[in-house]
């Protein structure tokens, strides 16, 4: 739509008030396609595509650093769906308003910096909701064949859970013990290696009590070194370990619902939707502080500590094992040491509002200002 709406419509005043808005979930994708394809192949233009002049095909192009090509006589050229997505929008939207600042940086753009920052004054950060009704502790039909339910005002259903987790999975059934989670893709992104390097330390006990007494849950697929080490870690650690390599949406629900921490350790991380699921159920998440965890995640202070507020999980800075220590280390000692103060940070967690009504406000404020400004693309020969 961002480049047929100014090709084969405006130019020809059709769909004249008709407006696009790009929303951006991942910059690590960017739709490239070489151009030639391969070696033998001649190069292609939009013309191949029904654009009779090649319309816009610039802001398209992209050359690849001589570093990224495939051979000496590759000249790099190739055409990124992304960049020109972002070019010709009328408005850009990120899926969190962190999201938005990341991509303006050289890390956060992938390569494309200059063309995010062009487009700055027309990009807005929303984050993005969840299903209230399908993430609903009191009437989630996975926990209904635990016979659970749940909600802020009785968190005794979600005790329940926890030692239906723990007996499904093999894990000492105990109330009293917390169990951490992560789910995610088994990619160095999602933080894996991290979880993996803080390992030893989490198991065993310290003088304060606060590890060792612990139980572990990981469920992801993908790369085989980090599946290994799940299974590893199960097998030497039976009755406090879990690794469930391949994924189940029962099982995220059943996970999410019986444990009390959920770790979020991912390098980089557009939105994220497990850290809302899981303050919708109880879970207290620790998250790097990044994208849509930094916006969604407040980060608890125990010196504001009160019935309302102050706080519904820990945010580290640095994606490094003592970042992800200090998160760990902080929750674990709140659950263990000032259960006051723990069951009060559930119930803030639960009854924060992640609906896609508070998102949707938002869009439509977006869409209206799009619809305010005349195109962003108005092409030749009907330009304002």
């Amino acid at each position: 739509p961002p480049l047929i709406l100014p090709s084969h419509y405006r130019r020809y005043k059709v769909y004249a008030k008709a407006r696009c808005v790009f929303d951006i979930h991942n910059m690590g994708y960017q739709g490239p396609f070489p151009n030639p394809p391969y070696s033998e192949a001649p190069p292609f233009s939009f013309c191949d595509f029904g654009l009779r002049d090649n319309a816009y095909y610039d802001k398209y192009f992209w050359v690849y650093p001589e570093a990224d090509r495939a051979h000496a006589l590759d000249k790099g050229e190739s055409v990124k769906l992304l960049k020109g997505g972002i070019e010709m929008s009328d408005r850009v939207v990120t899926v969190a308003p962190s999201y938005k600042d990341e991509i303006m940086s050289v890390e956060g753009a992938w390569g494309m910096e200059d063309v995010t920052r062009r487009r700055f004054d027309h990009t807005s950060g929303i984050l993005n909701g969840i299903d209230m009704r399908e993430w609903d502790p009191m009437n989630d039909k996975y926990l209904k064949k635990w016979g659970v339910q749940f909600s802020h005002e009785n968190l005794e259903g979600k005790a329940k859970a926890k030692e239906a987790l723990q007996r499904e999975l093999g894990l000492q059934v105990n109330r009293g013990t917390p169990v951490v989670a992560f789910i995610g893709r088994l990619a160095p992104q999602k933080g894996v290696d991290l979880i993996e390097e803080v390992f030893p330390w989490l198991i065993q006990h310290d003088p304060q009590g606060v590890t060792g007494n612990v139980q572990l849950v990981m469920m992801g697929s993908g790369e085989e070194r980090y599946a290994n080490f799940l299974r590893r870690a199960e097998v030497e650690n039976k009755g406090k370990v879990a690794g469930y390599v391949g994924f189940t949406q029962e099982m995220e629900h059943k996970i999410i619902a019986g444990a009390d921490i959920l770790l979020m350790p991912s390098r980089y991380e557009p939105c994220g939707l497990p850290q809302m699921y899981a303050q919708r159920y109880g879970t207290v998440p620790v998250v790097h502080a990044t994208g849509g965890l930094k916006d969604s995640v407040k980060q608890y202070n125990p010196f504001q500590d009160s019935d309302t507020g102050y706080g519904t999980g820990w945010k580290f800075d640095r994606a490094d094992a003592a970042g992800l220590q200090w998160g760990l280390w902080n929750s674990l000692n709140t659950y263990h040491h000032y259960k006051d103060s723990w069951e009060k940070m559930v119930v803030r967690c639960m009854t924060t509002d992640f609906s896609w009504e508070k998102s949707a406000a938002k869009y439509a404020e977006t869409f209206k200002l799009a619809k305010s400004a005349p195109p962003f693309i108005n092409p030749w020969p009907f330009e304002n």
